[in-house]
Parts: structure tokens; sequence; C-alpha cells
């Protein structure tokens, strides 16, 4: 499990709280708008594409000339009457202190057409030559830059805007310029920042010794682990006390993804919403607006309370939902989620989807849920073993969407007096459970 710590540090999200503010009543509308109340292709013709060549050596991505380039892979065998594709060979240089990107060998599913070998690079950016099923490249160089209507790169981290409102957009450096890429948009809860559901701010404090810590939702770190590589958007609320609104603000979310079409090739079948709190809210708010857009949801404590845009869809949406019992919000985090589920048509469920526990090696999870400089390492290398998370999962839907509500063991971080916050501020619990890895992998299964 070498490198968790370089690639992670985790998932909680900080919110500007007071004493005053756990009242009943005022959680409630400190955190919502309202007031109190693997793929694989299957083969028919063939067997599966030839390996890669060895690395070539890294070039800079700041200088004229690439690394060398790697070797030709073997060729891969069909079953099939025809031919398999050779494998690519890798691009040189391009990318920081790497070789080139391996380029890929004909479609797995088909057989007579061979992938085309890796290019070299030159310039700063990243730069691959790949095969594709009609045997034909792909080369392009991107130079990182902070301009958000330059296309996007490698690395690139930059604050833009649409019209007044602002939005964090992050690619990272495993984001392929030659593939159509996933798109996470992930939205705070109220009170909270676009900055801290990125990165984090440091810990705020309940009294004497009472703390969450806040290094963001995680979804950034899962864009940056080896099975990431997809582009995340962060927006900003535009009100003073930084909440999100039904009406106005879904067409914001959509004029952003029209922007970010802009710089990138983004896969249509591959958009997806993600938040927290009145963040749910939003992530519900706008696929329920706009079917057929968001391939999944994955909304955090909070439904939509009496939003009827979702009781009817054009289109299915898949969708899993994470919250915890002694949360304020969970009943209608829960009455929404099986709301979803009726909607899509399913006629499969609720049945058990995953259950997160020690003996498990699957899920990751938080080795300290209450470290700032948190690294994740399988749950089943934790002590003491961790509570389960249980899962259930609606399926059969239509369009073949699925539905999840995942129920998070109760936090006890900061003892029964603050359980309702523990179980809200999810991203942060004791359970040690990782949201955005789990819905991560929900989301590639779809």
């Amino acid at each position: 499990m070498e490198g968790y710590a370089a690639m992670h540090r985790r998932n909680r999200e900080f919110f500007s709280l007071d004493r005053t503010a756990l009242a009943a009543c005022g959680l409630l509308t400190l955190f919502f708008s309202g007031g109190c109340g693997s793929n694989t292709h299957s083969s028919d013709n063939g067997g599966g594409s030839g390996a890669g060549g060895e690395l070539g050596t890294g070039g800079s991505p700041f200088n004229t000339s690439g690394g060398s380039s790697g070797s030709t892979g073997t060729g891969g065998s069909f079953a099939g009457s025809s031919g398999g594709g050779a494998a690519g060979s890798l691009g040189s240089g391009g990318f920081p202190a790497a070789g080139g990107q391996e380029g890929l060998g004909g479609n797995p599913s088909e057989g007579g057409s061979s992938g085309s070998g890796g290019g070299t690079t030159s310039a700063g950016g990243q730069t691959s030559t790949t095969g594709n099923d009609a045997g034909t490249a792909c080369t392009k160089q991107i130079t990182p830059s902070m301009d958000c209507s330059a296309p996007l790169a490698p690395g690139d981290d930059k604050s833009c805007m649409v019209g007044t409102r602002q939005y964090y957009l992050y690619a990272p450096k495993n984001f392929n310029v030659c593939k159509p890429a996933a798109l996470v948009i992930d939205a705070h809860g109220a009170t909270q920042t676009a900055q801290s559901q990125l990165l984090g701010m440091p810990p705020f404090c309940i009294g004497a010794g009472t703390c969450w810590n806040g290094p963001g939702s995680g979804w950034r770190l899962e864009a940056e682990a080896p099975d990431g590589g997809f582009i995340l958007v962060t927006p900003s609320s535009a009100t003073s006390g930084n909440t999100w609104d039904p009406t106005t603000d879904p067409p914001v979310m959509m004029q952003i993804i029209d922007a970010v079409k802009k710089v990138a090739t983004i896969d249509p079948k591959r958009i997806y919403f993600t938040g927290i709190s009145n963040g749910a809210e939003l992530s519900y708010w706008t696929a329920c607006a706009n079917p057929g857009v968001f391939a999944g949801i994955s909304p955090n404590s909070g439904g939509v309370m009496g939003g009827a845009q979702c009781n009817t869809l054009s289109v299915p949406q898949s969708d899993i939902q994470f919250d915890d019992m002694p949360d304020f919000a969970f009943s209608d985090s829960q009455s929404t989620v099986t709301n979803m589920a009726k909607t899509d048509n399913c006629k499969e469920g609720p049945i058990p989807w995953k259950t997160i526990d020690s003996t498990t090696t699957d899920p990751i999870c938080l080795k300290d849920p209450d470290d700032n400089a948190t690294t994740l390492v399988p749950c089943n290398t934790i002590t003491p073993a961790v509570m389960p998370t249980t899962c259930q999962l609606w399926d059969q839907c239509d369009g073949g969407t699925k539905v999840v509500f995942c129920q998070v063991a109760a936090g006890t971080l900061h003892g029964a007096a603050n359980a309702a916050i523990d179980g809200h501020i999810i991203y942060e619990n004791s359970t040690h459970l990782n949201t955005p890895s789990l819905a991560w992998r929900f989301f590639n299964g779809l």
C-alpha cells in the first residue's frame, strides 16, 4: 500500500459554527437554505490487447526536448478470426518526472485493428500518441496555463468565472488529454466555502477541545488517485451566507459545465454531481432539473426538502446517498433516495450492496479521522476494528440506473452531546469511511 500517504489527505467538511448554532433549529438553518422544519469490454471476436512497451525516460515539461521513447510492447492475441491489435509504444518525455503515456493497442473487443505507438514530446504539457480502433493517432500538446479560456492541461489549478460566479477548475497530473474525461462537480455546504470544500481550512472548535478538522471533501485527492484522472469543479455560492438556491443556482451549474467543455473534451456519459448538506440539495436540484445530464450523483448528509422536481423524471437518475443516523438531515436523505428508486422504477431492492468493515480489503479508510494530515489505508488494517457502514442497493431500474443508500455508522469523536454534528460532517467520521472513494467506484460501475 505504499503511496497512499503521497496520494491522499482526506475527507472532512469545515463549517463555521458557534455554540449557539447547535440548537436543533439552528442546525437546520445553518446547513440548509430552508428554515426549521471495473469495466471490461465484452469480446465476442477476440481476446485482450497486447502489453505496452517499457517506460521511456522522463522529459521536463518546461524544456524543449522530451525523454527518450519507450519500446514497443508485444502484440495482443485474439481468439476470433481476425488478428489482434499490436500494443502501442510508450510516448517519450513530456509528463513531469516520468515517461510519456502508454500507447493503447486496438480495441480488445474488435479484432484486426492495431493501435499505433506513442510519439515524442517537445514543449511542456502532456503529449501522447495513442492507438485507437482504426489505428489512427491522437497527438496533443497542451501547455499549463492560468487562463481559464485556454485548453486544460494536466496539473492545471485555476480560479475561473462564469459571469459573476466563481468556480475552481482542477485537472490532476494523471489527466489524459487524449481521451474524453469524466467531470465531477463538488458543492460545499451552507456557510462553507469552495476553498474549504476543495482544500480544507484550519480546525474549528465548539467549546474547549471539541474540534473538527477540515482538509476538504476528499474529491480533489480522489482525482489524483491512480484510477482517478477526472476533472474537478468546485463552485462558489453567490450569497453572503454561502447557501445555494434551488431556482437560480442549477442554471449556473449548467453554465459551468458548458464552460469546461470549451477547454476540455468531456465524456457526456461521465458527468457527476456531489455535495454535502446544502450542496447535497444542490446536486438533487440540478440533476432533477436537467434529466439525462448527470450519469450519477452522490449527495452527503442532505436530501431534497419537499423538492417535487425529483418525483417525475423523463430520464432515470443513478444516485448514491450517504448519511448518518444522528444527523438531523437523515430522514430527508433516506426519503429522497427511496423516492429516487421509485422514480427510476427499480424492480429489485433494497438489497445489501456493500459493507465496509474490518474484513473488507476493497474500501479505503482514513488511518486517523481526527488527524489534519491523515493518510489512507485499507480498512482491514485499522485497529481497533471500525464500526461497519451498511449500504442498500436498488437495482433493475429503468435505463440501467442504480440507487444506493449508505447508512454510515454513528460518529463518536466528540461525544453524545455532539452526535448530530458528528453525523452531519460526514467527511470526518470515526468509522473511517471514505465517501469519495466509494462513490467513485459506484460511478465507474454504472
